[in-house]
């Protein structure tokens, strides 16, 4: 087995009453890893997680890739892209439809082994801000 030298964990974790499912996906620099690369019709349910891997086993050769994922609201779409040189220029992008909202967070102790983890959850109203207080 070759060595990974690049990857990006992408994991979503679905916090809404949503069904979402897989639309389109790529990797446009290195690989999908294991488990499994995505497949158009896979479903993240409602109150769970699912998780896809991005890596390199090239030396020069970075990680980037997209999903576009479904549900009623809409389409939420992540992209992600690690050079394999100066991996601080790391970038991601993810939108959602209203009324959803995300929280992103990183682990990134190996900096040439990210995991991006991406909450969904349901946009609180400003009415709803205001009521808790």
């Amino acid at each position: 087995m070759q060595m990974v030298l690049r990857s990006m964990d992408v994991v979503l974790q679905n916090n809404t009453n949503e069904l979402l499912t897989v639309e389109s996906f790529e990797v446009l620099r290195g690989d999908w890893g294991p488990p499994a690369p995505p497949r158009r019709g896979d479903v993240v349910e409602k109150q769970s997680s699912a998780k896809w891997l991005n890596l390199s086993t090239q030396e020069g050769v970075g990680v980037q890739g997209f999903l576009r994922i479904g549900c009623t609201k809409g389409y939420i779409d992540i992209s992600w892209n690690m050079p394999f040189f100066d991996v601080s220029r790391r970038t991601q992008h993810v939108s959602v439809p209203p009324p959803l909202d995300y929280l992103i967070s990183f682990n990134d102790e190996n900096i040439d082994l990210v995991v991006m983890m991406i909450t969904l959850v349901r946009r609180r109203e400003a009415s709803e801000t205001t009521a808790t207080r």
